[in-house]
């Protein structure tokens, strides 16, 4: 006891009083939490984070996928893209065969202003076949109404021929196809007949030369 006394100092004293309480504080704490005893009230706010929850129980937490919703506008169409690389020129195809028959020259003449009876235009025509074709726009300034025949005269072949009734002061055009076949030179025209007081204001005729008498005949 004497050996105690002269080593009980103030100093040992405060220094052993703190050991003592230090652990005796971290058994306190440990005894006084039981599980299962944290509750939310004992939580702070935010003390609980997505970090220190269970990925399993994060999981377990989300609710079921929602309905798809409504579909968006459509959006603006974007640029037009670059043109692409033009491609390999495919081979070309079989000659085709040659026809039988063909075309050769064409021959246009005109008129304008001649009077009605008489001819209207004319054209002479080396030898051949030939498809001919007239157009007349007639105008009748007579007093009454008239009926007006074109057509393109001679020959043993068809005789192209067209009628119209033109009313008083009024205009028609008459139009003549046909085909002729020549052993020479011929002069070929288109007349009208009618009473006087008819005037073909405007008329043409073309003449297309073909290969063969098969080919004008049709």
């Amino acid at each position: 006891m004497a050996f105690l006394r002269r080593h009980l100092t103030y100093a040992n004293v405060v220094a052993s009083l703190a050991v003592f309480l230090a652990l005796g504080g971290a058994a306190f704490a440990a005894t006084q939490l039981p599980r299962n005893s944290v509750g939310t009230g004992q939580l702070k706010r935010g003390a609980v984070t997505a970090g220190k929850i269970a990925k399993k129980t994060r999981n377990q937490l989300r609710g079921a996928t929602g309905p798809q919703g409504p579909a968006g506008k459509t959006g603006k169409a974007g640029p037009k893209g670059a043109t692409g690389a033009k491609g390999a020129t495919g081979a070309a195809g079989p000659k085709g065969a040659a026809g039988a028959d063909g075309t050769g020259p064409a021959f246009e003449v005109f008129g304008t202003n001649k009077a009605v009876p008489g001819t209207i235009v004319a054209q002479t025509l080396v030898g051949g076949s030939y498809v001919l074709s007239a157009d007349v726009s007639l105008t009748n300034s007579s007093g009454a109404p008239v009926e007006v025949v074109c057509k393109i005269p001679g020959g043993s072949s068809v005789v192209g021929e067209m009628k119209a009734t033109i009313g008083n002061t009024e205009s028609t055009t008459i139009s003549i196809s046909t085909t002729r076949s020549f052993a020479g030179a011929t002069a070929v025209e288109v007349n009208c007949s009618g009473p006087a007081g008819v005037t073909a204001t405007y008329a043409n005729m073309i003449a297309t030369q073909v290969k063969s008498a098969a080919r004008a005949a049709g």
